[in-house]
């Protein structure tokens, strides 16, 4: 199962190369390029949040992952690092073909390189995925077995009528054993993650232009206005026509 498509589609994922001096925002997510003892591709780290370029940076280059709110963002720790080597033919081949088009400038070198970041980018996201946390999180719940095909059943179908039995089954697990499990992982409840996933999408389809709070209730899932206007309150401490005025 994708554990990651529905988070590009609700938060698309940009990388802008090479980022020039002063573009840098506080806690902005950057992309570095390292170099070894001998000057050659060595590391790729992706800075999270924050932090001044390392000395040894051969290039940089700035990465939304389409806002704050993002909740696979929130979840990955402040650096990830991936060694440049054989083990990691796919990454090796595409940092060198970015370095390449970083050098050769051929015609459209600008959107490849835009392109190879991002790929870049979402391998950094695999392996960070793959490695799990030890802390409980959305990234932890993405690389349990049992319930990232529960996770990913709500982010690509938010608007479904869910219950605690139906998750339940697609984890493969009693009832209890979801119960007990998922907060332990994860650190919240199956449905109040839910209810805060289609709340960020809400808020998502706000700032995109849609102004009918009904319409963009229904939509993301809940069973009214007053609903959703209440779940947002909560997590964003205003209302969604406060979102609309702005």
């Amino acid at each position: 199962m994708d554990r990651l498509s529905a988070f590009f589609d609700a938060f698309p994922l940009e990388v802008s190369a090479p980022a020039q001096n002063g573009v840098r925002g506080v806690g902005a997510s950057m992309l570095y390029l390292l170099q070894g003892p001998t000057g050659a591709l060595a590391e790729i780290r992706l800075v999270v949040r924050g932090g001044d370029a390392p000395a040894n940076t051969i290039v940089a280059a700035a990465v939304s992952f389409g806002g704050t709110e993002n909740p696979l963002l929130n979840s990955l720790p402040d650096t990830l690092s991936l060694i440049v080597d054989d083990e990691q033919p796919r990454l090796r081949h595409l940092a060198h073909a970015f370095l390449d088009e970083l050098s050769d400038r051929r015609c459209g070198h600008q959107q490849a390189l835009h392109r190879l970041g991002e790929v870049i980018v979402l391998m950094m996201l695999r392996a960070a995925i793959e490695g799990g946390s030890t802390r409980p999180c959305l990234l932890a719940g993405l690389a349990h077995p049992a319930l990232h095909p529960v996770l990913v059943a709500l982010h690509e179908s938010p608007a479904r009528a869910w219950t605690v039995d139906e998750l339940a089954h697609r984890a493969g697990l009693s009832r209890s054993h979801f119960m007990a499990l998922f907060p332990k992982v994860v650190g919240t409840t199956a449905m109040s993650y839910l209810t805060r996933w289609r709340v960020h999408l809400g808020q998502r389809e706000l700032r995109r232009g849609n102004a009918k709070v009904k319409a963009v209730a229904r939509r993301v899932g809940f069973s009214s206005a007053e609903a959703f206007s209440r779940a947002y309150q909560r997590e964003f401490g205003r209302s969604p026509v406060d979102e609309l005025r702005d």
